[in-house]
């Protein structure tokens, strides 16, 4: 479902680069849970920006589901990301002047065509918003506001869910709770998730995790296996 060859992200500082990404190749099948683990500035989240199509690599090739997205434009990149993959952000990145339904149904009616709005209230109800629906942000709380997202990831049936430490800003009772509810519909919805955090419980819950340090994959531990794989370092003169 994902294959990564040997991408590279780095910044230009005038006449020094900046390296974040230093050479990742890895391959997702579908279906499987992974967690990107890693200390703040190990390039976790710049991978997933990669791999969501929010970014391009300085080098490199990112495939989605058989098709490759690294050479695209941002116009060919907003189609795929509509089509195949549902996003949650840390910081829920709901639309303030809509409601709780209307941004459930937005990547809907961006992406596919007929009414959704059954779909929409179904899944709001699945996340425990029922009674909350034509609430906006504002009237709702962080754990709310985050079910609200999880719902809107999987509104358009993408084949890929990617979610970006989804519970960074909640308290541990609602984290758990939104893991919980983000598994869950993952589970019933038979999709692809990458989640990055820096959170050991929410990790463990993953079939794979993949530590980055310093740019690179240090450890990928397979699913269902009990013993990481470590990757051998390379220490760069």
């Amino acid at each position: 479902m994902i294959e990564v060859r040997d991408a590279m992200k780095w910044i230009q500082n005038g006449s020094r680069r900046v390296e974040i990404l230093k050479g990742i190749s890895l391959t997702i099948p579908a279906g499987q849970f992974v967690a990107i683990v890693g200390a703040s500035g190990s390039g976790k989240s710049t991978l997933l920006g990669l791999l969501a199509g929010l970014d391009t690599p300085s080098s490199g090739e990112i495939w989605l589901d058989g098709s490759p997205i690294h050479n695209l434009v941002e116009s060919q990149l907003a189609a795929v990301r509509g089509r195949k993959i549902g996003f949650v952000f840390q910081s829920y990145q709901l639309i303030q002047t809509l409601t709780a339904l209307e941004n459930v149904l937005l990547p809907y009616e961006l992406n596919v065509k007929g009414n959704g709005i059954d779909r929409a209230r179904r899944l709001l109800e699945e996340v425990g918003l029922k009674e909350r629906m034509e609430h906006y942000p504002v009237q709702l709380s962080g754990g709310e506001q985050q079910r609200v997202a999880i719902a809107r990831a999987f509104m358009a049936e993408p084949p890929i869910v990617m979610a970006d430490e989804p519970t960074g800003n909640l308290d541990s009772t609602n984290g758990r709770l939104v893991l919980d509810l983000l598994l869950e519909r993952n589970k019933i919805a038979g999709t692809t998730l990458v989640l990055v955090t820096h959170d050991p419980e929410v990790a463990s819950r993953a079939d794979r995790k993949i530590v980055l340090k310093d740019g690179v994959i240090v450890e990928d531990t397979l699913p269902y296996s009990t013993e990481p794989v470590l990757v051998r370092e390379e220490h760069h003169g």
